[in-house]
């Protein structure tokens, strides 16, 4: 809605009602740190034909704050109550108290029919702060483009996902692909991945012609993931409080993470493997130490976490004696090592999580282990074609000594 003299006239008839223009306005922003004006086309099912229209207002106070209301452009007055979490109709409030005691206050309406948004608008947005010794406080923002008197462009292009599918598994890092945007009213793309705990784990923006995502490492469990087409802006009201401006069409989707890659290096400097499933690890040695380490890729699956009771942990050791690494099913073998040679073998912890040799998955396979006693080390592989061709070729140099436990090939 474009604003228009009639609009500023009434505008300023409501500031004078509710004493937003009295003096000690400045003074709110010592105890109103930050708010976020959002509306959004919202899709959480790829079946839904049409969206649900959101409505968003977020803002962060100190402890002087007992509730929140506001005033819309259409001269709708809401209120976010000190209540942990209320629901009444579409409208749904929280209110909590983050790790840095600061208070979180959150409106959030949902809407099928997209004439309710009509009820919130664009245009000046009135929010009063009432404390908790009986006083009021109040500050405006303008919710649509800064300085001017444009409303924020609406996205309409549906976000499309191409990667992970739809409330499907796949295995870390999980690097995140979608639909070339050709919305102009899109001005940057914004994702963010929550944790099982409902915590955010990535939060990144990208620009509108990207259509991929870095790879992110992530451990085994649920996720959801937000993905959207937004236009966004950050501006700073009369009052000196950051607010962000955004209108945005949105899409929600599940998936599960279920495995993580296992990396194999290779130092010609050394003539030594080395394993890992640490994606931080493995980019140190690409980045700081490609002169020692080759890079060989994944070569087999594993588990960063205990995700399943019947998984074991993989122990991993290091020797200085033959600078080699050494990893572990067993857990007599580790305390053998531990308790017996550790002048030898340092103990390093639990690289990754396997499975043993009892009943595994039938969609696993056993990683092979070999002992070359020319230099003291050991290989492992899960590709049988190499397994055949050290037991074959190489059976001089090469040991074949067991199955170490069982990964997804």
């Amino acid at each position: 809605m474009r604003p228009t003299l009639r609009w500023l006239t009434v505008a300023a008839s409501l500031l004078l009602t509710f004493g937003l223009c009295g003096p000690g306005r400045a003074a709110v922003s010592t105890h109103l740190s930050w708010g976020q004006i959002a509306q959004s086309r919202l899709y959480d099912d790829p079946n839904l034909a049409a969206p649900l229209h959101l409505f968003m207002m977020q803002l962060e106070t100190d402890a002087s704050v007992s509730y929140v209301e506001f005033l819309t452009p259409a001269g709708f007055l809401d209120v976010i109550p000190s209540d942990e979490y209320t629901a009444s109709g579409d409208i749904e409030t929280y209110h909590w108290i983050d790790a840095d005691s600061t208070h979180v206050w959150e409106y959030w309406g949902y809407f099928e029919d997209p004439a309710v948004l009509d009820d919130y608008g664009d245009g000046l947005y009135v929010v009063i702060v009432h404390y908790t010794n009986g006083t009021k406080e109040q500050t405006s923002v303008w919710y649509g483009i800064p300085g001017s008197s444009q409303p924020i462009p609406t996205p309409t292009q549906r976000p499309k996902l191409l990667w992970p599918p739809y409330d499907d598994v796949v295995a870390s890092p999980v690097s995140f692909t979608w639909e070339p945007v050709t919305d102009p009213s899109v001005g940057d793309i914004y994702l963010n991945v929550l944790d099982p705990g409902s915590e955010y784990v990535v939060s990144d923006v990208y620009d509108v012609d990207a259509t991929a995502s870095d790879p992110y490492s992530l451990n085994e469990g649920r996720y959801q993931i937000e993905f959207a087409l937004e236009h966004f802006y950050a501006t700073t009201n009369l009052d000196g409080i950051p607010f962000d401006l955004l209108k945005s069409s949105t899409v929600l989707q599940p998936f599960e993470v279920v495995a993580a890659r296992v990396y194999r290096f290779w130092s010609p400097v050394t003539g030594r493997h080395f394993y890992t499933i640490d994606e931080a690890e493995k980019n140190k040695l690409i980045n700081s130490y490609s002169h020692v380490w080759t890079f060989e890729g994944p070569v087999f699956y594993a588990w960063a976490t205990q995700y399943d009771p019947n998984m074991m942990p993989v122990y991993r050791f290091w020797s200085n004696r033959s600078s080699s690494h050494f990893y572990t099913l067993s857990e007599s073998e580790k305390n053998k090592l531990v308790t017996t040679y550790s002048h030898v073998w340092a103990y390093e912890g639990v690289a990754f999580y396997a499975y043993g040799p009892n009943n595994p998955p039938a969609d696993t396979s056993p990683v092979f282990r070999f002992w070359n006693a020319s230099d003291s080390t050991h290989f492992y592989t899960i590709d049988p074609g190499e397994k055949d061709k050290l037991v074959n070729r190489y059976p001089d140099i090469y040991t074949f000594e067991r199955i170490a436990f069982y990964a997804w090939p």
